[in-house]
């Protein structure tokens, strides 16, 4: 498998439990979210709906590089950009405003102080991003994943909130 561009090696017997290898230098993932999007909009219909995310978090010298990958977006909304933030708050299916505002390390919402994770949805239904910030999210300090509308726009917003995957910093 590979993360944020380094090769981890698994060896598994016939028992359920894996051991991974990280090789001697690599970054460990520090924060781990994957599973099915919960819907923050259940009153309409999304291209997000039934959708399933993985975002990993990994810290080296003070940055933060966060990956995120989406499967089973609406195939019909291919070429539609949306946006994809780190908030401080928890995932509450139908309520969209429970994950709270972005996390900010400090300062005027720019992509140096918060997490902005834009994407485009493919013709196959998927879509991913990553991105490198200059600074640690402190542990308990951000809950989720809010996938948005459309792409961030310079000053930060990004349209309704449509869908939330649970990510523990």
């Amino acid at each position: 498998m590979y993360i944020k561009g380094i090769l981890w090696t698994a060896a598994c017997g016939l028992s359920a439990v894996c051991v991974a290898a990280l090789p001697a230098g690599a970054d460990p993932v520090r924060a781990r979210g994957a599973g099915e999007l919960r819907d923050v909009q259940l009153a309409t219909a999304q291209p997000t709906d039934h959708a399933t995310a993985q975002v990993t978090a990994s810290e080296s010298d003070g940055t933060t590089t966060v990956t995120l990958k989406v499967q089973g977006l609406d195939h019909a909304a291919a070429g539609t950009e949306l946006g994809a933030h780190i908030h401080v708050g928890t995932c509450v299916e139908g309520d969209g405003a429970a994950a709270g505002p972005h996390y900010n390390s400090g300062g005027p919402a720019s992509p140096s102080t918060e997490v902005w994770l834009d994407f485009e949805i493919q013709a196959d239904g998927t879509g991913d991003a990553a991105t490198t910030v200059p600074f640690v999210i402190p542990a308990g300090a951000a809950h989720s994943l809010i996938v948005h509308e459309h792409d961030t726009h310079a000053d930060g917003t990004a349209g309704p909130r449509w869908a939330c995957l649970p990510v523990d910093f």
